[in-house]
């Protein structure tokens, strides 16, 4: 949490999953700490403002691989960034969340030397659930030899458009697993 003291911020603490790779060093005025996931998931943290409960980013890394399996037969970083710049991912992106997502949008994000996605979109209603009209989603997906690497952030409609750029600076605080 950045705090100031005698006048000088003090910056968020940086947080890593070892087994992963997984960091975070979370922008200014945020706080990363580790959460519970979706099982397939190897390693999940929460980054918000202090006081946030439902609102800020949630970062998750699935592994794309079995242990024990070969790491040479997965795709290069190359291979990956050039499929990922291609309409056919951003298609794959925009089909893939519409199941649970109205996308707005979906913009390429290069991120230290990978290519990936940027989605900002509002969740569908679903029958029986408390509705969640008054939230909008802001999502990143980057992809490595070693996995995915999926942010996920959520802010109110009426401020997002100011949040977009946190948003952001929080997704470009992650290092992914390579």
């Amino acid at each position: 949490m950045a705090s100031l003291l005698h006048g000088v911020a003090l910056a968020a603490e940086p947080v890593r999953d070892a087994p992963t790779g997984l960091s975070v060093q979370p922008p200014d005025g945020y706080e990363a700490r580790k959460a519970e996931g979706d099982p397939r998931y190897a390693a999940v943290y929460a980054v918000q403002k202090k006081g946030e409960v439902e609102t800020g980013c949630k970062i998750a890394f699935q592994a794309s691989q079995a242990p024990g399996s070969d790491p040479a037969e997965a795709l290069s970083q190359a291979d990956i960034n050039d499929f990922t710049r291609k309409k056919e991912w951003t298609d794959l992106i925009r089909a893939t969340l519409a199941l649970r997502y109205d996308v707005s949008t979906v913009e390429p994000f290069e991120h230290q030397g990978l290519m990936g996605a940027a989605v900002v979109a509002d969740f569908k209603p679903i029958e029986g659930e408390p509705q969640t009209t008054e939230v909008r989603s802001y999502l990143v997906v980057l992809d490595t030899p070693k996995g995915r690497t999926t942010i996920v952030c959520v802010g109110d409609k009426k401020s997002f458009a100011g949040r977009k750029a946190e948003f952001e600076a929080v997704a470009r605080s992650v290092t992914p697993p390579k």
